[in-house]
């Protein structure tokens, strides 16, 4: 079997790192085509995250293809 290691990050520390408003970033996420409900473990890409808010965030010197964004903590 082939293992593999992602970084997950909390995105309410995704947030604070750039300087963004979790309340208008959750409501942004519950306006696309995300659907997670009741389910707190829900992973986002950087990729899907950056497409929903429309810009370019700041990963911390993490490797931008390994890292996913919990919505939940």
């Amino acid at each position: 079997m082939k293992s593999f290691t992602y970084t997950c990050l909390d995105i309410s520390e995704v947030c604070e790192h750039n300087r963004l408003d979790l309340g208008n970033v959750m409501d942004a996420i519950c306006n696309s085509d995300v659907s997670f409900g009741t389910n707190y473990d829900t992973l986002l890409s950087v990729n899907m995250l950056e497409d929903i808010l429309e810009t370019r965030l700041d990963w911390d010197n993490h490797d931008e293809d390994n890292i996913y964004i919990t919505l939940g903590s």
